[in-house]
């Protein structure tokens, strides 16, 4: 069916895109001020990691998160064949983001939001796979 499957590639790319911009925006923010004063981090879950700031963190951010996922939001957009593999990467490199940011005492309300993109952005390209 056109319809359901164009409403799963325009539900991919909706959650790829907000990904990215959200991870630009908090990496370039971190990067920018790297004791994370910007974005309102307590500097405590940095002593659990091998981080003084969140410099390190702040460019993985930018670039896995960013940028990485503009280019699969783009594939997506585009029906690029590499854009659903591409797509199920950056879930699970987002999923493992949240695992070590929870090990660490991480704690925010985007927390929630990366697992919810992270899980969505698997299940519909395993909707997209049966389709």
């Amino acid at each position: 069916m056109p319809g359901r499957e164009q409403l799963s590639r325009w539900l991919l790319v909706l959650l790829l895109g907000q990904l990215s911009v959200r991870a630009l925006v908090g990496g370039a923010a971190l990067l920018t001020a790297p004791a994370g004063t910007l974005v309102g981090l307590p500097p405590g879950p940095l002593d659990n990691t091998p981080f003084d700031t969140f410099l390190v963190p702040g460019l993985v951010l930018f670039v896995v998160f960013g940028l990485t996922a503009a280019v699969v939001c783009y594939g997506a957009y585009a029906t690029r064949r590499w854009a659903q593999p591409a797509a199920v990467g950056v879930a699970v490199a987002l999923l493992a983001w949240v695992a070590v940011e929870v090990s660490v005492g991480f704690s925010r309300p985007t927390v929630l939001l990366n697992v919810g993109t992270g899980i969505g952005v698997l299940g519909l390209v395993a909707l997209q796979r049966r389709q």
